[in-house]
């Protein structure tokens, strides 16, 4: 800090500037140097402190004599997602050891590999609260503006093929994806996400269930919080029962239609036309769902849980690389 206030006086002595233009100077010029990284590092510190401190806090207070520890809970979050966001590591071992390569002078209480994995793994009750956190950001959590939503879900992979997981038993399972063409052992994130012209769409709510859970059950239990919406989605979320749920609350589920079972051949030319159409228009207006999971995909590989192994583990893998996404889409 003090080398930092003698290297602004020079500059102020050379250039004749104020303090506040030097400054504005230094935010408006830091990306891509070591200022800049520095600067990042501690915004993202303060907006984690603060979360920490308001909110967070509560749901992992402990309640042992080790109340009070050297490394804390906030260090904690900085460098898990300060790694993936600056540096794309996405599994913790690499990002430990990121952290221990280049930062350890600013987490000299940094523990060990083993301690930082399980003290990351007991915060795994935190996450879900933090992304709701972020989603305030972005937009109000009500979703009764009017505006056209998609929804849609994607596999979490612990392992495909004709392996069988042994881990995080107690919501993993075996199923089928159609969209992957595997069989796969794991979970399923779901995803409503309010479609943008043009831009990547604004996630809504997010959650994770067994791979064998179907969509419609996820959606029933979102209805609450809805109404007066269009919802597009996939054939999945086709039945009576929703329609009639989304009727009695103002909302217009759209999906592609189905073919009906029984159909005479001139049944089924005579609706050809229509089926194309509609299925069509829908599919276009819900691709905004599959680009953001493709954007999920490409930048924190949140799909590839291969490397994980207990089940809290596996809930920091699935909620932490999704508030991660959450930071890029915030401009961290």
């Amino acid at each position: 800090m003090a080398k930092m206030q003698i290297e602004i006086r020079l500059i102020e002595k050379h250039l004749q500037l104020t303090k506040f233009q030097i400054f504005k100077r230094v935010l408006l010029d830091f990306n891509g140097t070591a200022m800049g990284v520095k600067l990042k590092i501690i915004n993202l510190y303060s907006f984690l402190d603060d979360c920490y401190n308001n909110i967070l806090c509560h749901h992992c207070q402990r309640f042992s004599n080790n109340t009070v520890v050297k490394f804390t809970d906030v260090e904690l979050l900085t460098c898990y997602f300060f790694a993936l966001l600056e540096e794309e590591k996405t599994q913790v071992s690499k990002i430990y050891g990121y952290i221990t390569k280049y930062w350890k002078s600013w987490f000299p209480d940094l523990p060990s590999y083993q301690a930082f994995n399980n003290r990351l793994n007991r915060l795994s009750d935190v996450l879900p609260l933090l992304i709701e956190v972020l989603l305030c950001y972005n937009a109000d959590l009500h979703i009764n503006d009017g505006n056209d939503y998609s929804i849609d879900s994607f596999p979490i992979i612990l392992c495909k093929g004709n392996r069988y997981g042994k881990v995080a038993r107690n919501i993993s399972t075996k199923t089928y994806s159609k969209t992957k063409g595997v069989y796969y052992y794991g979970v399923k994130m779901h995803c409503l996400v309010q479609n943008r012209p043009n831009s990547l769409p604004i996630p809504k709510w997010v959650g994770v269930t067994a791979a064998t859970a179907h969509d419609i059950t996820v959606f029933k239990e979102l209805l609450p919080s809805m109404t007066a919406v269009n919802v597009f989605g996939d054939k999945a979320y086709l039945s009576k029962e929703v329609a009639g749920l989304c009727e009695e609350r103002n909302i217009r589920l759209l999906c592609p239609p189905k073919r009906k079972k029984g159909e005479t051949e001139w049944e089924r030319r005579y609706n050809e036309a229509f089926i194309s159409f509609w299925g069509k228009a829908v599919s276009r207006t819900r691709q905004a769902v599959e680009v953001f999971f493709s954007w999920l995909i490409e930048k924190v590989d949140i799909q590839n849980a291969s490397k994980v192994r207990p089940e809290k583990g596996l809930m920091v893998h699935a909620f932490g690389k999704f508030a991660s996404a959450l930071f890029i889409l915030m401009g961290f």
